[in-house]
């Protein structure tokens, strides 16, 4: 089988399918037979009546067109064998293709797996290349870079939603109660209370607690509270058997004088405290707390032991099940956002890191040079491991294909070339025909 039609056969192989619309024929090979017979025809019957009847010149040319004739039929003869048997009949090593079908597809699945594409014509190819200079080119272009991270992102994605999980809000409800029974309470907690206290947080916490206990002491509703508030006790008093201090306590103009009173003092002294820094309740309120900062970092067992209580309360009290799991899922939440969106701050740290951390590999030459090295052994390893999948991916194609589809399709592919095969038998047989006819002439 000649290399045109192997070469069909593995274009095929590859699923390199002829065009969808019907492929031109090509009659080159029939015109030139169909001369070579009229002109074979024509030269008879002149060299039996006309003019030139029993010419020499007229003997080498009839010789020449029927010659061709016979160049023309046996190359048809040789190309219809290939695909068909010639008129039908059942000519023995006719219709090679058809019947050979086996035998030519093995011989390409060896000649592809074994020869042209085999573990030493790869590893001789892979050791011309370097993959580091390919990674690094690639990762100039932003897009490339911006999928590469895609996995990574989406690999961040899958772990974000996670944290809504209830194994991960308990998780995280636990650590924080750890940690807090984990806090020491030691001398060094003393001085952590002491550099908080003259810290200009402090003062601004500060005054904005004060803001907010001397506004809400001005509205009317805190008034109204402590009121309600007040004839409750005069009557639990009365009820106590006292009698006096109920007496005045238990009219509303005493409760209403009192209440508003205490609201308008308690109002104006805590935005005054809010206001100046030498407020004497603000200072009295930072002495106090430094006064309790230097008990603790004296070690004073009470003001340790308080400390220990106050902490106690809060663990067994907090609940923070309900605000880690709302904490938690916004923050779920704002991930997926900032990873869906190709210009946030989180996407393009991953584009940069990722780019980054590769592009510092590849830096130095005897890093790129270990790279380049790893890539080869584990693309050699896994070639020689599966490199019979190779001629398995041929085989599978070409045994893919029923045989008329096979033939045609390696027909349409050098159909045209074999046309001119035909053309050249004529012409070539036409020439012998006419050598052979003048070397008869010059021999009588």
């Amino acid at each position: 089988m000649d290399a045109d039609h192997q070469s069909a056969l593995i274009g095929v192989a590859r699923g390199d399918h002829p065009s969808s619309s019907p492929p031109r024929r090509n009659y080159v090979g029939a015109g030139s037979l169909l001369v070579a017979v009229i002109g074979a025809v024509v030269s008879r019957i002149a060299l039996l009546a006309g003019p030139f009847a029993g010419a020499p010149w007229l003997r080498v040319v009839a010789a020449g067109f029927e010659a061709g004739v016979v160049g023309g039929l046996a190359d048809w003869f040789a190309v219809t064998a290939l695909f068909r048997h010639p008129l039908g009949l059942p000519i023995p090593h006719t219709a090679i293709i058809p019947t050979r079908r086996a035998k030519i597809i093995e011989s390409i699945v060896s000649m592809v797996e074994d020869e042209w594409l085999s573990p030493e014509v790869i590893g001789t190819r892979l050791a011309r290349f370097a993959p580091s200079a390919l990674i690094v080119d690639w990762l100039r272009d932003p897009v490339h870079v911006e999928r590469l991270g895609g996995p990574v992102r989406d690999l961040l994605g899958g772990l974000a939603r996670m944290l809504s999980e209830k194994e991960v809000v308990e998780f995280a409800d636990r650590t924080i109660r750890s940690q807090l029974r984990a806090l020491p309470i030691d001398a060094s907690a003393g001085q952590w209370l002491s550099r908080l206290e003259s810290s200009p947080s402090a003062a601004a916490a500060f005054q904005s607690a004060a803001l907010s206990l001397g506004n809400l002491a001005r509205k009317p509703g805190t008034a109204d509270t402590l009121q309600a508030w007040l004839d409750r006790t005069a009557s639990q008093l009365y009820k106590d058997g006292k009698r006096l201090v109920p007496l005045l306590l238990r009219r509303k103009i005493v409760q209403r004088k009192v209440v508003e009173a205490t609201c308008d003092y308690a109002s104006t002294e805590l935005l005054n405290a809010a206001a100046e820094p030498e407020h004497p309740l603000r200072k009295y309120v930072f002495g106090a707390v430094r006064r309790f900062a230097e008990r603790l970092a004296a070690g004073d067992a009470d003001a340790l032991g308080q400390v220990e209580q106050v902490r106690t309360a809060f663990v067994e009290s907090l609940e923070a099940g309900p605000l880690v799991r709302d904490l938690l899922v916004q923050l779920r939440q704002q991930i997926e956002h900032d990873l869906e969106a190709s210009g946030s701050g989180l996407s393009e740290l991953i584009d940069r890191k990722l780019r980054d951390a590769v592009l510092d590999l590849l830096d130095e030459p005897e890093r790129r040079a270990a790279f380049d090295q790893w890539v080869r052994t584990t693309a050699d390893d896994l070639l020689r491991r599966h490199h019979h999948q190779i001629g398995l991916t041929v085989r599978e194609n070409l045994e893919a294909l029923d045989t008329d589809t096979l033939v045609a399709r390696i027909e349409d592919r050098v159909g045209a070339d074999l046309q001119f095969i035909r053309l050249n038998g004529a012409l070539v047989g036409g020439l012998i025909g006419v050598l052979l006819a003048l070397t008869h002439l010059l021999l009588e």
